[in-house]
């Protein structure tokens, strides 16, 4: 049963707000008063936004921090509080939040989570300015990565079908604003009870069902936390995100998938369906079985995890496997051949793979940093153990490359043709970003990469990284003519910072901001800090900055 605890109502009481924030909360306590309190300071006007938190039955005292926080604060937005039996997951809140909702829009927050002071006002002038049914504002991760390359450049109006590929799908939270009468004319629901990927799985059927979709790009205004535990704060979504069981998890990627399948929706294109399908079965499942995210597991649980992806995996068709990037192509087939030791082994080899940045050369020049540095791709096989490159070879009759895996690896049906690196390797690239430290804003920067093959032959003869092999890999290479095509890659990167131009042809923000390099090949994207550089923008004089070691 739904009660209203309290209520702050406008005085008119008629006239509907521009936006209803929906936020759920369960056991929230003094964490809730962050982002409270980033309602009150909106530029938006108080009267035109409404505040409408629902309790799924906390146990602690959230409703009464709230409470006390709003009479403290005093004038300021609508507030409203619900209360509902406990149902232990966000699902139910957010519907219940929405059926209560009076606002134009609806904007979905996390209770742990906060918004940057203009994001209201901003979010919904993108609405009205291209008359999109949803609009993302761009997001900060804080403990966790939010995404980033779908709030490069401005998106006005995008549509999931014409361009199945676009990164909008790397934003399928429901952190957004949703025209309510578009969510009311298309009944869309989240799903209640214990069920995994629902916001996945409503904001895929928002997608599908609209083209008009906007991006805020040139303003953070969501501020996305993760919680790892301690207190009571950290929100009902906190709860139920860590030590997720298998078997449920999978089923709930199974259930994304027959939304792509149904007729309702009109994705008769099977391309275009694997396109989409891979972002739930490689990202979302196939990822489940890679790197540390696969051994950090107990025994136990990594055997239920490979078992429900493995049986996954077989119910796909071999085209879907051509819709995804090499790396998780290789888990494919290791879940299909159904030996765990090997995907465990070929995870151990992805759980080392990192590169290694360095400072080549900076300068200063009119107001302006810029920097070449360079990289490398490696592996760490063991915690202890020193870097050795990732190799490749090269066959020069065919121009291919193809990632050296470990021999049982390798043996595994379909294993070798999923290690084809060749267009990967030909595109791969590697981005520069600037990360602000205290605001979590990230920023992509007009980056140049030029790609350095690097013959194993000559790392051999200089006692480099290729000295370092493992035994198998160097038993492999025995013959001069067999060593001279295999190669590790090398990246020379450069790029320049205005700090008064660099945020979307803004300031940067005063605070310290440390550049990332992001490498891209094959499905892995791999981000290191490049050390020894940090920009610093001070409060004053913000068109400067200093480079110190970091």
């Amino acid at each position: 049963m739904t009660t209203t605890l309290f209520a702050v109502d406008r005085a008119d009481g008629a006239a509907p707000f521009k936006v209803s924030l929906v936020v759920p909360t369960h056991n929230t306590g003094d964490t809730v008063l962050t982002g409270l309190r980033s309602f009150y300071a909106q530029t938006m006007p108080h009267t035109d936004f409404e505040v409408v938190y629902v309790d799924d039955g906390s146990t602690d005292d959230t409703v009464a921090v709230i409470e006390a926080e709003v009479e403290r604060l005093g004038a300021g937005p609508p507030v409203r509080v619900l209360r509902i039996e406990n149902s232990g997951w966000p699902g139910r809140p957010r519907n219940v939040g929405t059926d209560a909702a009076r606002g134009e829009f609806v904007h979905y927050v996390d209770d742990d989570d906060w918004l940057a002071p203009e994001a209201l006002e901003r979010v919904y002038a993108r609405a009205v300015e291209t008359g999109a049914d949803i609009v993302a504002g761009r997001m900060a991760g804080h403990g966790r990565r939010a995404p980033r390359a779908v709030f490069a450049k401005p998106i006005a109006s995008w549509d999931i079908r014409s361009d199945p590929k676009r990164k909008m799908l790397g934003t399928m939270t429901v952190h957004k604003l949703f025209r309510r009468s578009f969510l009311e004319q298309h009944g869309l629901r989240f799903e209640e009870g214990e069920v995994r990927l629902e916001d996945h799985m409503f904001t895929l059927r928002a997608y599908l069902r609209t083209d008009r979709i906007a991006t805020v790009h040139d303003y953070t205004c969501y501020h996305w936390v993760k919680h790892n535990g301690g207190g009571s704060g950290g929100g009902g979504k906190r709860n139920i995100s860590y030590g997720v069981p298998p078997r449920p998890y999978v089923q709930s990627v199974r259930t994304v998938l027959g939304i792509l399948d149904d007729p309702e929706y009109g994705i008769e294109d099977d391309v275009q369906r694997h396109n989409l399908a891979s972002r739930w079965y490689g990202n979302k499942a196939l990822e489940r079985l890679t790197g540390k995210l696969f051994l950090d597991q107990s025994e136990e649980r990594r055997v239920e995890w490979f078992d429900a992806v493995s049986a996954l995996a077989s119910e796909q068709p071999p085209e879907a496997d051509a819709a995804l990037p090499p790396r998780l192509r290789i888990a494919a087939a290791l879940a299909r051949h159904g030996d765990r030791q090997l995907a465990e082994e070929h995870a151990r080899f992805e759980a080392g793979l990192t590169h290694r940045p360095k400072v080549v050369a900076t300068e200063w020049q009119d107001g302006s940093l810029t920097v070449r540095c360079s990289t490398r791709l490696v592996s760490k096989p063991r915690k202890r153990a020193a870097a050795v490159p990732a190799v490749f070879e090269h066959s020069r009759a065919e121009d291919r490359y193809e990632l050296k895996l470990a021999p049982g690896v390798e043996a595994v049906p379909g294993a070798r043709a999923a290690a084809d690196f060749t267009e990967p390797v030909r595109r791969s690239s590697v981005g520069a970003v600037l990360r602000h430290r205290e605001g979590g804003t990230e920023l992509d920067l007009d980056t140049t990469c030029r790609r350095v093959e690097v013959p194993l032959r000559k790392d051999l003869a200089g006692g480099g990284l290729a000295g370092r092999l493992p035994s198998w890999l160097k038993s492999r290479i025995p013959a001069a003519r067999r060593a001279s095509r295999q190669c590790s890659l090398r990246y020379e990167v450069g790029f320049t910072v205005d700090p008064a131009t660099a945020d979307q042809g803004r300031p940067l923000a005063p605070g310290t901001w440390e550049v990332r390099l992001r490498l891209n090949v094959g499905g892995w994207r791999l981000v290191r800090v490049l050390p020894d550089l940090t920009v610093d923008v001070p409060e004053a004089g913000r068109a400067t900055a200093e480079v110190r070691a970091a």
